[in-house]
């Protein structure tokens, strides 16, 4: 594979007529999304580093994108997964060491979430799950995002632990629930108590 020098760091941001025709080049790619007739859009992205090689494009799938906003966004899609997988693929195949804190960053700028970064790192570097999950939440690059996940996993476990058949406390905080698949439910619930789901009460947990 040609060694490419992209450039992560600048936004997508998109140019010309956005209902109609608009153009965003980013990383050494570009993106298009066209309107064709009626609602339907057309999207097609191009890699400018490698002789215009067209990525992928609307053409090669029976869908039909209806609305600019949803074939600009089928075009960001696929223009971050192709350059995750081809810095993948670049490091994979390389004889130097491999700076992972570097990936994570550079994933990050790409737009690749924290538990996809994880499980990169388990699928194609040979990580535990746990050493990908402290080597992706203890990058400087997504400070804070374990106290995020460790208050939504506490939040699902607060909220499940009232329908639970078994909780385990520790230090006053619920630590693990389990669920009798097998128990068929000997009362029904009054109709508003059955409408208030195990979901609903998460959801009411976030503030929107």
């Amino acid at each position: 594979m040609n060694e490419k020098n992209r450039d992560y760091n600048q936004p997508i941001q998109w140019s010309g007529d956005l209902d109609d025709d608009c153009t965003a080049k980013w990383s050494g790619l570009m993106l298009r999304a066209e309107w064709m007739d009626e609602d339907y859009w057309w999207w097609c992205v191009y890699d400018t580093l490698d002789n215009q090689n067209q990525i992928d494009s609307a053409n090669e799938y029976d869908e039909r994108i209806i609305g600019g906003e949803k074939a600009r966004e089928k075009a960001e899609e696929v223009a971050k997964d192709y350059l995750k997988n081809e810095l993948i693929h670049k490091l994979k195949n390389s004889e130097e060491e491999i700076d992972f804190d570097k990936l994570i960053s550079d994933l990050k700028r790409i737009g690749i979430s924290p538990i996809v970064t994880i499980f990169i790192l388990v699928k194609d570097f040979g990580f535990e799950y746990s050493d990908a999950k402290n080597k992706v939440f203890d990058a400087p690059v997504w400070k804070g995002v374990r106290e995020q996940s460790e208050m939504l996993t506490q939040s699902f476990l607060d909220a499940g632990a009232e329908d639970a058949d078994e909780v385990e406390m520790i230090d006053g905080r619920v630590a693990s629930i389990t669920f009798d698949l097998t128990k068929e439910d000997a009362e029904k619930e009054d109709e508003e108590k059955e409408k208030q789901t195990f979901w609903k009460r998460v959801k009411s947990k976030f503030k929107y």
